[in-house]
């Protein structure tokens, strides 16, 4: 038993030692500029991010199903939050890419939808919302998920979504994946 406290304050005192190193060698490099780069908040809330850089048409599921009543194509879905890294990784080097950015835009609607969204959505004729959504939380830390994340089945973020013309779900796809990795996924369900 002695022996077993022994190796537990050993490690204790190991942890403790190491911690103490790393302030130290901050505290060295006081003129080192830590640089880190917020989006301002307006009225205590950081507004939501901005696809409009992206190479693809985002839209939201209204305008997607407005657009399918000219001309039906299927939806792409990115699921995602504000708080996922590997959802940031998907828009930094996945969305970003042209040639995917390209066939999505000839095949799909893409829509992007945000997991933990407050509103209520009307999609494929029924009312989604997201009552348990608290507004103290706000979109940067984990907060309630939407009832249409439920219905697509989502469990994990990012999540991306193919649904058919019906709009019903044909294939979810969990996780990060990359731009060679995805675009035969689409190929394989905008042939169907």
């Amino acid at each position: 038993m002695k022996n077993i406290i022994i190796v537990i304050l050993g490690a204790v005192l190991l942890l403790s030692t190491s911690c103490k190193q790393e302030k130290t060698a901050t505290a060295e490099t006081p003129n080192t500029p830590q640089v880190k780069t917020v989006t301002p908040k307006k009225n205590g809330v950081r507004p939501a991010p901005s696809h409009a850089d992206s190479p693809i048409n985002w839209m939201t599921f209204e305008e997607a199903q407005e657009a399918m009543k000219k001309t039906p194509k299927k939806v792409f879905v990115d699921v995602y939050t504000y708080w996922c890294g590997p959802c940031k990784m998907l828009d930094r080097n996945t969305f970003s890419n042209s040639q995917l950015a390209e066939y999505v835009n000839e095949n799909y609607y893409a829509v992007k939808f945000n997991a933990q969204e407050e509103n209520d959505i009307m999609f494929g004729g029924n009312k989604y919302s997201n009552p348990n959504y608290n507004p103290k939380k706000g979109q940067y830390r984990r907060n309630s998920t939407h009832q249409l994340s439920h219905a697509f089945g989502v469990r994990a973020f990012p999540t991306m979504v193919i649904l058919n013309e019906d709009l019903q779900i044909m294939q979810a796809v969990r996780g990060y994946k990359t731009p060679q990795q995805l675009k035969p996924i689409l190929q394989q369900f905008a042939q169907l």
